[in-house]
């Protein structure tokens, strides 16, 4: 339980709750009964029966009634999540029993105002005595943290480390020797060039990549062979070509995802549509583009595009509409 007299804070204890349990259908992307949550004064307006919290009231307001009911009346709904903990029910009854406050300037937010969907601005690089400029940001946050720096990596750790990071396997002794009593002040760039030409280079970043673009031999259960595609490793070596001739990842994507339409003639690139009969299934086409869509934006955009299917999604800025489009 919350005692009334500790002092409730909003926008780490209340917001981050209503977010949780309320915005999927309470926010800007969906207003069920004209109703969102997402500031007091919003909570004040409303829904078609009126202010949703009277603060210095709990008992008067509807928010903490329909949290506290059951049946058809309980918020949330059992079908969409679980009943809010009895200490969580108590901090939002302190909450409105303490006036239901709020940050003054607190403005609604936009699932399209979300960092992700901003377009990116160059930022400018710090200087703080470092070449490379990810440890001029990383430093730059370390000084505010009041963290110290360690010093560099000794070269028998360093080329372990860029042999695994770079072709997922370690250098041997020979190998070793050589990068540690090597003067020359660019060996480390001569190891990282002699590994991105080797072909272990596509053969381990390719495993990465695969694992995005759901690459797989087989279908995967007991003996389907009908769902598996017997030419699917044409994909598979197209990938680690790919990414050992440098191709850049537009065209990858490009090629993913066109190239029968695009370079009809080019049977090299043709074997990158791999991506594309992956997700073929035989009885339902409808379902082939379905798992399509799902995993091309799964894959691409970093978002759950199937969640549009069927209704605008709940927490990202796309819509039912957005979905056919696609």
């Amino acid at each position: 339980m919350v005692q009334s007299a500790e002092k409730v804070d909003y926008l780490k204890e209340i917001k981050p709750l209503l977010a949780e349990k309320c915005f999927a259908c309470h926010s800007a992307l969906k207003e069920e009964a004209e109703l969102r949550l997402e500031t007091r004064e919003l909570m004040l307006k409303g829904s078609y029966s009126g202010a949703v919290i009277h603060p210095g009231k709990p008992d008067e307001s509807i928010l903490l009634g329909r949290i506290l009911a059951k049946g058809d009346e309980q918020m949330p709904p059992p079908e969409e999540g679980s009943r809010l903990s009895e200490h969580d029910i108590a901090l939002i009854r302190t909450w409105i029993e303490q006036g239901a406050i709020t940050p003054k300037e607190e403005i609604p937010g936009s699932p399209k105002d979300h960092w992700a969907f901003q377009t990116p601005v160059k930022a400018k690089i710090p200087t703080v005595g470092f070449k490379n400029p990810i440890d001029a940001f990383l430093e730059v946050k370390r000084k505010q943290q009041g963290l110290v720096t360690v010093p560099p990596a000794s070269r028998r750790v360093l080329i372990r480390r860029v042999y695994l990071d770079l072709i997922g396997l370690p250098p041997t002794q020979e190998e070793i020797e050589q990068f540690v009593n090597d003067p020359d002040e660019d060996a480390y760039t001569k190891v990282v060039q002699n590994l991105l030409a080797s072909p272990q280079y596509g053969e381990r970043w390719g495993r990465h990549w695969m694992d995005i673009w759901r690459y797989t031999d087989w279908y995967g259960l007991g003996k389907q062979l009908r769902y598996s595609q017997k030419h699917i490793w044409h994909w598979r070596d197209w990938i680690i070509e790919s990414l050992n001739q440098d191709s850049s990842y537009a065209e990858m994507v490009q090629d993913m995802l066109a190239a029968d339409e695009l370079k009809p003639t080019d049977h090299d690139a043709l074997r990158a549509t791999g991506f594309l009969a992956r997700h073929y299934y035989l009885f339902n086409r409808t379902t082939w583009l379905d798992s399509t869509l799902e995993h091309t934006s799964k894959a691409f955009l970093g978002l759950t595009m199937n969640c549009a299917k069927c209704h605008d999604h709940k927490y990202d800025p796309l819509t039912h509409v957005d979905y056919y489009s696609i």
